[in-house]
């Protein structure tokens, strides 16, 4: 067996970026501040001597957002793809719209780096490596599915040496057989017949093969039509059809079995695609044309050949930047849980095949790479669209996960008659308020103080969301201060006390001095009898006044910093080193949109309707989850319902953070807690008009508490307009101090699932 690989056919230099230079996140162009997609596209790479650190700050010439970036230096930028790209940059600092990371655009190859290219380049380029191919993931290739595999070729070959007329595909099952035993290091190659043509005197002679291709087997030929031309020298031999017969069927579920399980592994791609080379080609080509050989044996032949199949590793790492279709491969495999969570939870209503448990874990697990494609849609429509556009359609599709799961909840409640589920739903609105606005903001300047010790955000723009913070919190929990204060006290159980001099205590005493000792109480708009008088002529009201007023806040806050003061807002104090040492213009390269607009909204629909059947599939199952857990329905809200939907901000922050844009970072957490008071709240608000479920908009102390505290504290962090891994620290710390008080909370009866 050999272990040891060494190719020397040089790869052509690309355009593109270094060979030691990796796709860095920060290559959208993408700043600590606003930015304009004008100012984007005009500028190219910033000098690097820009102190990252340093504070950013106005020149007594900027006079708008605009402006301020057009004298921005960013080490980080080298260029905008597109309009569009632009355009997605651009959104990213304007209130209200989604912050999004990655690209939208499709990058052409030769702009990315050599790692990124190699892994979307086919077997038959092949690049100079002189390793050995003995190392452990290549062991566990073969105890996993090396063996097994060249076993099956095996008795297939046996088969088809039975047949007699299929002698040649016996010897080439035989052949793949020690081939996909241990394929590290060997070509399995397409040989050509050649034909000496000589041209007209003055003309050079050459050899060509044939399909009009020249290209050596060293020189990574692109299929071409030898790929036709041999196909339909399969399918004319009568001993083809035995072969699709008797072989081919039970090597393609194989293969695929292969194929499926590598693939989620992500890393362990090159796998995958040596199966899947397989199932499309090398089981279709006429067994005397394919030869497997190692290097040495292709090097001293000087047959015109075209390479198929070639890998030297079961897995290389960087595959986590591979992308299907303009999103993560990671993120694209967990779209397997959707197909679990639908197939066994539509299918099994009895659940005679697997648990409740199960259905209702794998329809949260299904709701994850759903909020991302959703999340890309919304990115992808509002680069491509105009500011209205945008602005209306992160306001309403913005919340549209969290609007399908509360509104599930709380239908199953109202089916039931169990005010479970409307709890859940006021957790889980704690849990999203609460967690944007103390672990986004805390995990981004964690990780971002960790890399760069210390880095600033706009305090003005900070100000401007937490002063809307504290409008929307007012406004959300107004009924509920109203309610404990005008409302009364509902216990579960009251005795008569009688505490004792000597400090004893004595229950329904006989001595006439005595007082009501109750257990769980709780504040409540019912009075005696029955008596709603309370909540029907002023709680009610009062909840419709916020709803009401709510929106239009947001609606002026969007005014505000987004028109009329975006200058005054992205201004601040003076900063030396801001030079602009000239417009770098370079040649970009213009790439389409990975989704058009039609493509967006259909995956928005598709990705919404696939998460209201997977919601409901976890409403239905909830309780067998909470019983089983044994946690407290407000746990379970301000946790798994409320932070599960949030991940692709959570994951975006922490991007952005990496990048030295903390700004960014401490948006995303405020910007979506403000999009839970002033929208998701109204909105439900509406919903419970048009189809009453008995949700009201009164919260519990734990809830009102947590939400007040997390404004202060987070508004205390803003006053200095600097950030640390300390100050991060703190607030996740403070964070998981709430989760775990939460934890211990005693739960009403009414409210247990």
């Amino acid at each position: 067996m050999d272990t040891n690989v060494s190719l020397e056919n040089p790869k052509p230099p690309t355009t593109g970026a270094s060979p030691g230079t990796q796709d860095l996140p920060g290559q959208d162009g993408e700043t600590s501040f606003g930015v304009s997609s004008q100012s984007l596209r005009n500028r190219g790479r910033t000098s690097d001597t820009t102190d990252q650190t340093g504070d950013l700050s106005s020149d007594p010439k900027v006079t708008s957002l605009s402006s301020f970036v057009d004298i921005l230096e960013d080490p980080f930028i080298q260029g905008v793809d597109s309009d569009v790209e632009a355009h997605k940059i651009s959104n990213n600092y304007l209130f209200g719209f989604k912050k999004w990371k990655g690209h939208v655009t499709d990058r052409p190859l030769n702009t990315r780096s050599e790692v990124v290219q190699n892994l979307y380049e086919d077997f038959d380029k092949i690049k100079p490596v002189n390793v050995s191919t003995a190392r452990p993931s290549n062991i566990l290739y073969v105890l996993l599915f090396g063996w097994w595999m060249a076993l099956l070729y095996l008795i297939v070959g046996c088969l088809m040496f039975i047949t007699l007329v299929g002698w040649n595909y016996g010897v080439y099952c035989w052949t793949l057989a020690r081939y996909f035993l241990w394929p590290f290091g060997k070509f399995v190659h397409l040989v050509h017949p050649t034909v000496k043509r000589t041209c007209s005197p003055g003309l050079k002679t050459y050899t060509e093969s044939e399909g009009g291709e020249r290209t050596g087997l060293l020189e990574g030929t692109v299929p071409s039509l030898r790929h036709h031309t041999s196909r339909l020298v399969f399918f004319k031999s009568p001993v083809s059809y035995l072969w699709l017969v008797l072989g081919v069927p039970v090597l393609v579920v194989a293969h695929f079995i292969i194929m499926f399980f590598t693939w989620l592994f992500v890393v362990s791609m090159p796998v995958a695609k040596l199966n899947f080379k397989a199932i499309t080609q090398i089981l279709f080509m006429p067994p005397q044309k394919l030869k497997v050989a190692d290097y040495s044996y292709v090097k001293e032949q000087h047959q015109d050949s075209e390479i198929l199949m070639y890998t030297h590793q079961s897995v290389y790492l960087y595959y986590y930047k591979y992308s299907v279709d303009g999103m993560n491969i990671i993120l694209f495999n967990l779209l397997v849980f959707v197909i679990l969570a639908l197939a066994l939870g539509y299918t099994d209503p009895d659940n005679k095949i697997t648990t409740g448990i199960t259905k209702c874990i794998l329809g949260v697990c299904a709701i994850i790479p759903l909020t991302y494609y959703i999340g890309l849609a919304i990115i992808s429509i509002s680069a491509q669209s105009n500011f209205a556009v945008g602005a209306v359609l992160n306001a309403t599709f913005g919340s549209i996960v969290e609007i399908i799961i509360f509104v599930l909840a709380l239908s199953k409640g109202s089916e039931t008659g169990s005010d479970c589920y409307a709890e859940l739903v006021k957790s889980s609105l704690t849990g999203s308020i609460v967690g944007s606005l103390l672990f986004i903001p805390g995990i981004c300047m964690v990780i971002g103080g960790i890399k760069y010790h210390s880095q600033r955000f706009n305090p003005r723009a900070a100000n401007v969301t937490a002063l809307l913070m504290f409008v929307a919190v007012g406004g959300v929990y107004a009924p509920t201060m109203f309610a404990k204060i005008f409302g009364d006290m509902q216990c579960k159980s009251c005795d008569n006390v009688y505490v004792m001099p000597n400090g004893n205590t004595s229950v329904n005493p006989s001595n006439s001095s005595y007082s009501l000792h109750c257990t769980q109480c709780q504040s409540s708009v019912a009075g005696l009898d029955g008596d709603s008088t309370l909540y029907r002529n002023h709680v009610m009201p009062l909840v419709y006044a916020c709803s009401v007023l709510l929106p239009i806040a947001y609606l002026i806050g969007m005014v505000f910093a987004l028109k009329t003061h975006s200058a005054s807002i992205y201004q601040t104090d003076h900063h030396s080193d801001l030079a602009v040492e000239g417009d770098h213009h370079k040649n970009h390269n213009h790439g389409s949109p990975s989704w058009s607009r039609i493509k967006s909204f259909f995956i928005l629909l598709l990705s919404a309707t696939l998460i209201a059947l997977c919601a409901e599939l976890i409403t239905q199952n909830l309780q067998e989850l909470v019983q089983t857990l044994g946690v407290s329905e407000f746990f379970l809200g301000m946790t798994m319902f409320a932070m599960v939907p949030e991940l692709p901000e959570i994951v975006n922050g922490i991007q952005f953070a990496l990048l030295n844009n903390v700004n960014l970072g401490i948006e995303i957490g405020t910007s979506t807690a403000i999009q839970v008071c002033m929208i998701q709240v109204p909105i439900l608000v509406l919903i419970n008009i048009i189809h009453p479920f008995g949700f009201l908009v009164l919260f519990n102390d734990i809830h009102l508490w947590a939400v007040v505290f997390s404004v202060i504290v987070i508004n205390y962090t803003f006053q200095d307009g600097k950030s640390d891994y300390f100050q991060g620290f703190t607030l996740v710390i403070l964070y998981v101090i709430l989760l775990i008080t939460y934890y211990f909370i005693p739960v009403p009866t009414q409210a247990k699932c």
